[in-house]
């Protein structure tokens, strides 16, 4: 049993490596400290944020920091990495082991999760998309030109389906 389970955690490791991947893996986080009652102010997914606790991945490897950047590790096992970051998070309670149990529980379910958008890759998509049409009007209001309008009606088509899709799977309006 536990060479499978190392061989599974292996697995799943390699498979972070591709970039949509991740998301999900921020999906199922996400979605524990959701259920906790944590503070979005509190953690910060796949960006390096002052006020928060930060759980990055990268290059293969599994980014666990503190507030302010303190006590940045760097973790070769998803294991290990969601283990500090949950360590992190609620600070030594007995709600870390029960949250690092649910995720791993949770992983099992990514077959079918990957049959949607990832929510935390549609959020992220979304806010991108936002400061480049807000960085376009103010272009276009400096400097007016065909280019930047046709881009600035791309990027409002795009970011009118991201959030239909939020909606339509998430049922959310962002």
């Amino acid at each position: 049993m536990e060479e499978t389970k190392k061989s599974g955690l292996e697995e799943l490791e390699k498979a972070a490596e591709i970039s949509g991947f991740k998301w999900y893996i921020f999906d199922i986080i996400y979605e524990g400290l959701e259920q906790d009652g944590i503070e979005k102010s509190k953690f910060s997914l796949d960006k390096e944020e002052a006020d928060a606790v930060c759980f990055i991945i990268r290059d293969g490897s599994f980014t666990v920091c503190g507030r302010a950047g303190k006590d940045m590790r760097q973790h070769h096992s998803i294991y290990h990495g969601v283990c500090d970051f949950f360590n992190r998070i609620y600070e030594g309670e007995e709600n870390t082991e029960k949250a690092v149990t649910r995720f791993l529980i949770r992983t099992l379910d990514l077959p079918a999760l990957m049959k949607k958008p990832s929510r935390s890759m549609l959020r992220d998509q979304i806010c991108t998309c936002q400061k480049e049409t807000e960085a376009l009007k103010e272009k276009i209001k400096k400097e007016p030109g065909k280019k930047e309008e046709t881009m600035l009606s791309l990027n409002r088509i795009y970011l009118k389906g991201l959030k239909e899709k939020m909606e339509k799977y998430y049922g959310e309006t962002v």
